[in-house]
């Protein structure tokens, strides 16, 4: 079972092969919610892949006063994602 994202202060989120440059847009994208900082989890792989992404997550962490649904919205707009709790 999932604890929907409005009851989250700090997550990850994955986009499954979102370049770094697109995390990157998303990352400029949240900043501009009210509540919302966000910061880029690199791979910590052994093998470099070009065609892989070099970003494992997005961690976010929400402060009360952000509004879960426009980050929602935002998320959704870049594609099907997936998140895990931090906290």
């Amino acid at each position: 079972m999932s604890v929907p994202i409005a009851k989250l202060k700090h997550y990850a989120v994955r986009f499954d092969a979102m370049p770094l440059m697109v995390y990157r847009e998303l990352a400029a994208h949240l900043a501009c919610v009210v509540g919302v900082e966000t910061e880029l989890e690199w791979k910590k792989g052994s093998t470099f892949r070009y065609q892989d992404s070099q970003v494992e997550a997005l961690v976010i962490h929400q402060s009360p006063e952000a509004d879960p649904e426009q980050i929602k919205r935002i998320l959704d707009h870049y594609g099907a994602w997936q998140y895990s709790p931090l906290d």
